[in-house]
């Protein structure tokens, strides 16, 4: 699964950095909230962020501005898109707040994307933001609902969501470079 998750963050941007490392910065002058997350509750959640009212295909999955509802953002072609939440945590609704949110700079030159959804959240309450990759498992005809597989990846160093990105698709990329030069 590790090897799925580097190339899952090959595709995010270099210079993203949300604020999410601990404390909780003041949003509208009020601290952010923030609650712990099992990968059950992701796979709870995966349904209506996957199959979002606004079709985003593969967004990254996190709280933007700190209100404790999971907000959208959507990589492409060099702009990051900011979708906000303004529905419930169970039943999210999204519209964009930010079509111009951040900006990053392509370092592949194969096609980016994100290959699946992924949530941040804090997974073991140190403040700090989690990985949960999912995949769509498919459609259970019995249960009459859509099925998840969640992957969960610890943030163990304590680093912000922007600064481990940074340095795994660092290395992803030269990992790349290998392949093509062997």
């Amino acid at each position: 699964m590790k090897n799925v998750i580097f190339i899952l963050l090959l595709s995010l941007p270099l210079s993203m950095s949300l604020k999410a490392d601990g404390v909780n910065p003041a949003v509208n002058g009020k601290e952010s909230i923030q609650k712990i997350f099992s990968k059950k509750d992701i796979q709870k959640l995966a349904d209506a962020y996957v199959h979002n009212n606004l079709h985003i295909e593969n967004p990254a999955i996190v709280d933007v501005d700190g209100d404790g509802l999971f907000d959208l953002l959507k990589f492409n072609d060099g702009n990051i898109e900011y979708y906000k939440n303004i529905g419930t945590l169970d039943k999210p609704e999204f519209v964009l707040e930010n079509k111009h949110y951040d900006s990053y700079k392509e370092a592949s030159f194969l096609k980016t994307g994100m290959p699946m959804p992924v949530f941040f959240a804090d997974k073991d309450g140190d403040g700090d933001l989690d990985l949960f990759a999912v995949k769509d498992i498919g459609f259970n005809t019995l249960t009459q609902q859509n099925e998840y597989k969640v992957y969960a990846e610890e943030n163990a160093l304590g680093m912000d969501t922007g600064t481990l990105i940074t340095i795994i698709l660092v290395l992803v990329i030269v990992l790349l470079l290998l392949a093509i030069l062997r």
